[in-house]
């Protein structure tokens, strides 16, 4: 066996381990990292582990705001990080070059069904030529280990990240259909509300969102259980039903004003309760592909254009 045969056997068998390196070198925080490789972030500390063991030095020191290279560190860096980047970068060049692009946006139900599923044919036109997939879940932003280029979720915030930018903000209603709200004349104050059919999810979409009783809170209002509810178990069928006049259900704003623009629906009273939530959208690395940023960019661009 040849030098250059070894050579390559031994780079084999560290290159996931000398990208892991890479990576977490240049945030300086292993969750940042992990979010960057699509990989858990115990998954990550198992490669960095077995970089170190098989070189047998000390790669990172553990600081208050996340890693430091050690001394061999910053060698090890110095040594493969150029050469390894340009690697990188030219293999997914070729690898993709007779490719159309895919890019993997991962939302929740509400988002998906309400707001992106509507404009998906005038998304399609825009960014093309793209293969546009949705990762649909209750929780967007826990899509770990899958290859997701763009994120959109709803957050506090003081709670977003480094490169999310906010679409929305929460703005949330109580509403009904035209027909509904006319066999109930003169509501005037959410207290109102109490004992009227009320439509909610079985459980929240996350834990960010405005319920019934967060929405009275905002009011004042405390919302008294055992009253008539009906629950279900996404938010696109709590809509549904509205539209079919079985009750009043809380419309966000953004995803709902089409309805409300067609008088599918109608707002039961005129208060609106704000918060400082919202969604957010975000690229999955601080350099996404170009179709990535092609989608990320009609989103956003698309989101300002109907607020």
């Amino acid at each position: 066996m040849n030098d250059i045969s070894r050579d390559y056997i031994f780079l084999s068998r560290h290159a996931a381990g000398l990208c892991a390196f890479v990576v977490v070198a240049r945030h300086g925080q292993l969750s940042a990292a992990a979010r960057e490789l699509r990989i858990s972030q115990p998954g990550l500390s198992q490669r960095l582990k077995s970089l170190e063991d098989s070189l047998e030095i000390t790669l990172f020191e553990r600081t208050w705001r996340g890693v430091r290279l050690t001394g061999e560190g910053a060698d090890l860096l110095a040594a493969v990080d150029p050469l390894l980047g340009t690697l990188a970068a030219d293999f997914r060049r070729f690898a993709q070059r007779n490719r159309t692009p895919s890019v993997l946006v991962s939302v929740d139900f509400a988002f998906a069904s309400l707001w992106l599923l509507p404009r998906l044919a005038r998304l399609r036109e825009a960014v093309q030529p793209v293969d546009l997939s949705m990762l649909t879940s209750q929780q967007p932003e826990l899509a770990a280990g899958l290859s997701v280029d763009l994120t959109v979720r709803m957050a506090e915030a003081d709670d977003i990240e480094a490169g999310e930018t906010k679409l929305m903000d929460e703005r949330v209603s109580a509403v009904c259909s035209p027909e509904f709200l006319s066999r109930y004349r003169g509501l005037a104050e959410p207290a109102d509300l109490l004992g009227l059919p009320l439509l909610s999810l079985s459980t929240p979409v996350t834990s960010h969102w405005h319920d019934w009783k967060s929405w009275f809170a905002h009011f004042g209002v405390t919302d008294r259980p055992g009253h008539e509810r009906t629950h279900f178990t996404s938010y696109d069928i709590v809509v549904r039903a509205a539209q079919a006049g079985l009750g009043i259900a809380l419309g966000w704003h953004g995803l709902i004003d089409d309805m409300l623009a067609r008088g599918e629906l109608v707002q039961a009273l005129p208060h609106v309760a704000t918060s400082n939530r919202g969604y957010y959208i975000r690229a999955a690395q601080d350099t996404p592909a170009a179709a990535a940023r092609r989608v990320h960019d009609w989103i956003l661009a698309e989101a300002g254009r109907a607020a």
